[in-house]
C-alpha cells in the first residue's frame, strides 16, 4: 500500500505537467492565430516599423496603419511571390488600377518646332530701272497690288532711249548699213526693254517716242512700291520689289538633338497662331547646313502652298515633323516606374496577382515608352495605378520573412528598454 502511494503521487504530478505544457502550446498556438488574424501596424514611410496596436511611429510620427496578411499571397510558395503582389477586387478599384495588353504599333516619333512663314526666295525679283530717266508716270502706285506678266507699270522720259530710238531708224533707213548694225540697234533696244511690239510699231511709224512705258517681264504682287512719280532714277533704281505668293517657304528651328527625326521629302504639318484649330499640310525640302551656335537649332525648310493668300510671310506657327520607324511594343507612360537605375512595369501574373518585370525602355513616342525587353506581345499590364502597386510591394519587403512568405509568424517582442512596445526592427 506504501508502496502504490509512492508510485502514485509521482504519477499525477506527470500528468499535472503535461497537462499544462499542453495547455500552454494551445495558447500560444491561439496567440499566434490571433496575431496572424489581426495582422500588424506598420508607417507608410518607415515599413520596418511593425507595432501589435495602434499608434504613431517612433521614427517620423505618422500615424501607423493596419497591415493584414493576404490569404492568397499565403497560398503561393516563397519562390512565386519574390516579385509579386495581390490586390483584392476592392483594392484594384480604390487604387484606380487598369490593365492594357502589350501589342506592337507603329513607331511615329513626332517633333514639334516653333515656325514662321517666309518668301520663296527664287521666286522674290525687283523691277529696276534700265536706264537714266525720269518716272513719268506710275501706273501701279500701291503695295500690295497684284501685277500680271506684261501689265503696264510706269512710264519713263531717258534721252539714252531717245538717242536709242533714232539709232535704229537710222539703221532701217540707210540700206547701205551692214545686217550686223541693225541687229545690234535693235538688241539695244530689247536691252532697254522695249517690247516686240514696240519695236514693230516703231518700225511701222518712225516716229521716235520720248516716254517709254514698261510693261511688267513676270507676275507676282508688288511687296514695296521704292519711287514716286516725278524722281529720277539711274540705271540700276530698284523701282517695285515683286514676290510670287502662290507658294510660302515655312522655316522652322529644330533642335540639333531632334534632327535625326527629320528627313527631306517627309510630310510635315503646320498650326498656325492665325487659324487656331485648322491644319495645313507641306513637305519637307531643305535642311540647312549650319547649326545656330547660341539656340543649337538648324532651321528646316519646308512649303505650302498660299491656298489664295490665307497663308501669309511672317506668320508665326508651330511646325510638326513625323517621323516612322517601323513597329515595336508601346505601353503608357504612366505604365512605367522609374526609380534610378530601376524601371519596371507590373504585368498580371493571374487573378489579382501582379509580377514586377524589369524592362529596357527606348525612345518615347506621344504619350507611349517603346519596350526594349522586358515584356512579350500580349503580356497584360497595369496601365494606371503602378505606382500604388510599387508602393504595396516596397511595404510587403519590408514586412518580417513569415509575412512576405506566408511562414509563421513570430509574436510581438516585449517593451523594449527605451519605451517603445511591440516594434521589430
Amino acid at each position: 500500500m506504501k508502496i502504490f502511494r509512492h508510485l502514485f503521487i509521482p504519477l499525477i504530478a506527470i500528468a499535472l505537467i503535461v497537462s499544462g505544457c499542453s495547455k500552454s502550446e494551445e495558447s500560444g498556438k491561439h496567440e499566434h492565430e490571433v496575431v496572424k488574424q489581426d495582422g500588424y501596424w506598420t508607417c507608410t514611410m518607415h515599413p520596418q516599423v511593425h507595432m501589435d496596436k495602434p499608434g504613431s511611429c517612433p521614427i517620423c510620427g505618422m500615424d501607423l496603419i493596419k497591415k493584414v496578411a493576404d490569404e492568397k499571397l499565403e497560398a503561393v510558395n516563397d519562390k512565386d511571390m519574390a516579385n509579386m503582389v495581390t490586390l483584392s477586387g476592392k483594392k484594384q478599384v480604390l487604387a484606380n488600377v487598369s490593365t492594357v495588353v502589350v501589342k506592337k504599333e507603329n513607331l511615329q516619333e513626332q517633333v514639334t518646332a516653333y515656325s514662321y512663314l517666309d518668301f520663296v526666295e527664287n521666286y522674290r525679283k525687283t523691277i529696276s530701272a534700265r536706264f537714266n530717266g525720269r518716272i513719268e508716270k506710275l501706273l501701279v502706285d500701291k503695295t500690295g497690288d497684284y501685277i500680271k506678266k506684261g501689265q503696264p507699270l510706269f512710264e519713263i522720259y531717258s534721252p539714252d532711249l531717245v538717242q536709242a530710238q533714232n539709232e535704229y531708224l537710222i539703221a532701217l533707213n540707210n540700206s547701205s548699213n551692214s545686217n550686223s548694225l541693225l541687229k545690234a540697234s535693235k538688241k539695244k533696244l530689247e536691252i532697254f526693254g522695249l517690247t516686240s511690239d514696240q519695236i514693230q510699231t516703231l518700225e511701222k511709224t518712225r516716229e521716235i517716242n520720248l516716254t517709254l512705258t514698261y510693261f511688267s517681264p513676270f507676275s507676282g504682287t508688288v511687296i514695296e512700291k521704292k519711287v514716286q512719280e516725278g524722281v529720277y532714277v539711274n540705271e540700276g533704281t530698284a523701282i517695285y520689289d515683286v514676290a510670287e505668293l502662290s507658294t510660302l517657304w515655312n522655316i522652322a528651328e529644330v533642335y540639333e538633338n531632334n534632327l535625326s527625326n527629320v528627313k527631306v521629302g517627309s510630310p510635315v504639318k503646320l498650326h498656325l497662331r492665325a487659324y487656331p484649330g485648322e491644319e495645313f499640310n507641306g513637305r519637307v525640302t531643305f535642311i540647312y547646313p549650319v547649326v545656330n551656335s547660341q539656340t543649337r537649332t538648324v532651321k528646316v525648310r519646308s512649303e505650302f502652298a498660299s491656298l489664295g493668300s490665307k497663308l501669309k510671310p511672317q506668320m508665326y506657327g508651330e511646325t510638326i515633323f513625323n517621323s516612322a520607324g517601323g513597329q515595336g511594343l508601346l505601353v503608357p507612360t504612366d505604365a512605367v516606374i522609374i526609380a534610378g537605375k530601376r524601371t519596371v512595369v507590373w504585368a498580371k501574373a493571374g487573378d489579382g496577382m501582379f509580377e514586377a518585370r524589369t524592362v529596357q525602355i527606348g525612345n518615347r513616342f506621344g504619350d507611349k515608352y517603346q519596350i526594349l525587353s522586358g515584356l512579350n506581345e500580349g503580356d497584360e499590364i497595369a496601365a494606371t495605378g503602378g505606382f500604388l502597386i510599387d508602393s504595396e510591394s516596397q511595404l510587403k519587403t519590408g514586412m518580417p520573412t513569415g509575412h512576405q512568405h506566408g511562414g509563421t509568424t513570430q509574436p510581438p517582442k516585449k517593451k523594449s528598454s527605451d519605451g517603445m512596445e511591440g516594434m521589430k526592427m
